[in-house]
């Protein structure tokens, strides 16, 4: 859903604790939750992130922590993708 492509750069295995994503925005991931805490690192690109009622102004070197099961989305500005890493404490439901 939305339009973005996502790696797993790494996948949290029985016992750990860590999985990690790469992702590129060309347009809106649209408003979701998990059931595990998330940090968003933005590395390139710009755009906003809505978490929970909050709206914040995205750019290299934001970073987001999104607790479980908070309401979360992002949305690209401009003609470049947004390119960031999500970093999940466990494995999220895709």
């Amino acid at each position: 859903m939305g339009d973005f492509r996502r790696w797993y750069l790494s996948k949290a295995e029985q016992g750990h604790q860590l999985a990690m994503r790469y992702v590129e925005l060309t347009g809106i991931v649209t408003p979701h939750t998990h059931d595990v805490e998330e940090t968003i690192f933005y590395i390139e690109g710009k755009g906003s992130a809505r978490v929970g009622e909050k709206e914040v102004k995205v750019r290299p070197g934001t970073m987001i922590v999104i607790s479980p099961g908070t309401v979360h989305s992002s949305i690209r500005e401009g003609f470049e993708p947004l390119r960031y890493l999500a970093i999940f404490v466990g494995n999220p439901d895709l």
